[in-house]
């Protein structure tokens, strides 16, 4: 199922504007396991996933959700044959309009831009290169850093992930 949050011009979040809002999403008590998409409202739901839970798991993720300025909403999308309550606290928005200044926010629509379930699993201690820019409406140049959800799944052993700029060196901490 899907629920639609009215998000313009609810708190502090203007009612014009805006372009995306900053979220922390919560699954808990699931009947099922299953995962969770946050996107504009409108018909077209995105295959990627912001959360994925297990049945029974409280879990959360900070989400980036484009705004539909029309409707003024996100979609939630509950991708589980069971049900699970969804709670969802705003953290902060993105002015709309094109990113002039250096370090300004662009949103685009959610896809998914990796998915080794489709190739091969990522070897123990392997890295894997993913190129966004230049890739579905992230501009190919001039661009510091991507906002995405990483998940891992199916993994054979406990581990870490980090992600980091292609061409750089490892940093210590880990984002998954």
């Amino acid at each position: 199922g899907t629920l639609a949050l009215p998000v313009l011009g609810v708190g502090a979040i203007p009612a014009t504007g805006v372009s995306a809002v900053l979220l922390n999403v919560t699954s808990a008590q699931g009947t099922e396991g299953g995962f969770v998409t946050v996107f504009a409202d409108g018909p077209t739901r995105p295959t990627a996933s912001n959360l994925n839970y297990g049945k029974g798991q409280t879990i959360a993720n900070l989400v980036v959700a484009q705004v539909n300025p029309s409707t003024g909403k996100v979609d939630f999308y509950n991708g589980s044959t069971g049900t699970t309550n969804l709670i969802a606290d705003v953290e902060g928005y993105f002015l709309a309009g094109p990113p002039t200044a250096s370090g300004a926010f662009g949103s685009v629509p959610s896809f998914r831009a990796l998915d080794t379930r489709k190739s091969s699993p990522v070897a123990a201690l392997g890295v894997v290169q993913l190129t966004v820019a230049g890739v579905d409406g992230i501009p190919a140049t001039g661009v510091s850093a991507v906002v995405f959800n990483l998940t891992a799944t199916q993994g054979t052993s406990s581990g870490f992930i980090t992600a980091y700029a292609d061409g750089t060196s490892r940093p210590a901490g880990s984002n998954l």
